[in-house]
């Protein structure tokens, strides 16, 4: 996990090639869309950037972070440590929360147009 962290962080993905199987067929952004960069972004000191790459990944990347963590430590005989655990309810409200997302980072009016990667 640190190693993919410091890859991440020394090299810039901002001028790659498209890998969204989603954005390559629809030209539309998902959810995860910028995730990548959003990453980099965070990991080079750049939060401002990072947003504006994907907002939803840069909130919930600490959780994924800390959710892996806890897999890797329990895979490598560490102590249990506290995972993080949702409600069906608060799953639900994730899952919408993301939905919306996508819709409204693709409409190309003010004030959305911002949530869009632009690539």
């Amino acid at each position: 996990m640190l190693a993919a962290c410091v890859g991440l962080a020394l090299i810039d993905p901002t001028h790659g090639p498209t890998i969204c199987p989603f954005k390559l067929a629809t030209g539309f952004d998902c959810p995860g869309c910028g995730g990548t960069r959003a990453a980099h972004e965070l990991l080079t000191g750049h939060l401002g950037r990072a947003l504006d790459y994907n907002a939803v990944a840069v909130v919930a990347l600490p959780f994924i972070a800390w959710a892996l963590f806890v897999v890797i430590v329990a895979a490598l005989g560490g102590p249990k440590l506290p995972q993080i655990s949702l409600s069906k309810r608060w799953t639900y409200v994730g899952i919408a929360v993301i939905v919306v997302f996508w819709v409204v980072r693709n409409l190309p009016i003010a004030p959305f147009n911002w949530l869009g990667t632009g690539a």
